[in-house]
């Protein structure tokens, strides 16, 4: 093989290598891509228009709710806060709304598929005090869980 046929091959295998670089690089589908939505650092929950509970990111909660046995609450819709302090939803598929209380009979969460994913309502079932959890949830595994959101049936 002569200088110049090595010359060219190694020429081609170079432009060949940068061409697979550049599209790994530029691929979409990357595991890089997980981070691109906002992380929640806190959330707010609103009923009729208005805040009634809030965790702000680094912030304790604030806010609860009272409720009288057999009484449902209008439509409460969550909006997790980033770092920066903006509301978000979000909107991929593998995304849902997860929650728990901290005693069971108390109170119960309900969601209607009309509501949308991050809306739901609290019924209160029998007198007591319970803390209600809520979760983004990932598939499988929760993203970010709320501190206990006061729940007083009486």
């Amino acid at each position: 093989m002569n200088n110049k046929t090595l010359f060219n091959n190694l020429f081609l295998y170079s432009i060949l290598g940068l061409a697979i670089v550049a599209s790994a690089c530029s691929n979409s589908t990357s595991a890089d891509d997980h981070d691109e939505h906002s992380e929640p650092e806190g959330f707010v929950l609103t009923l009729n228009g208005a805040d009634v509970v809030t965790q702000l990111p680094g912030a304790t909660i604030t806010g609860e709710f009272e409720l009288a046995p057999g009484e449902e609450t209008d439509l409460i819709t969550i909006y997790f806060i980033d770092e920066d302090g903006d509301r978000f939803q979000p909107d991929e598929p593998e995304y849902s709304l997860g929650f728990e209380f901290e005693d069971s009979g108390i109170a119960e969460f309900e969601q209607h598929s009309e509501d949308g994913k991050w809306s739901f309502h609290i019924h209160a079932e029998a007198a007591g005090i319970t803390d209600l959890r809520l979760k983004l949830m990932h598939n499988d595994h929760s993203d970010f869980t709320t501190q206990g959101i006061h729940v007083h049936v009486e």
